[in-house]
């Protein structure tokens, strides 16, 4: 008899992980219909600004990534806050073999790739 009664709870507590009481799933890639975006204020960036504006942000991923505030990220620490390029390419950034990149060394590579990019 418990054994009937442990596999009906078992059954109902299966059933209900999914069903509508569940927390729903938030979908892989944020999207915002078209008619409901807000417009910037601002002008697009392009040129200079853009590029300032994009090393703002990579230096902020950077700076949230370095737990131990070392100012240089280990593979390990740009695995964990979802840098893929640089941990997928850490033994080209780190050109010294130390084991960890500075800032700069990951925006010089990223430089480099990019200049690589536009040749022809």
């Amino acid at each position: 008899m418990n054994q009937i009664f442990a596999a009906a709870v078992l059954v109902a507590a299966l059933a209900c992980s999914g069903c509508a009481c569940a927390e729903p799933q938030l979908p892989q890639q944020p999207y915002v219909p078209k008619e409901q975006r807000i417009p910037s204020r601002e002008p697009p960036a392009s040129g200079d600004a853009l590029h300032a504006q994009v090393a703002q942000k990579l230096r902020e991923r950077f700076d949230a990534a370095d737990t131990d505030r070392s100012g240089k990220l280990t593979q390990q620490e740009a695995q964990r806050a979802g840098l893929g390029y640089v941990s997928e390419n850490f033994a080209a950034i780190d050109t010294g073999r130390r084991g960890e990149v500075s800032f700069e060394q990951v925006q010089a590579w990223l430089d480099k790739r990019a200049a690589a990019a536009r040749k022809p």
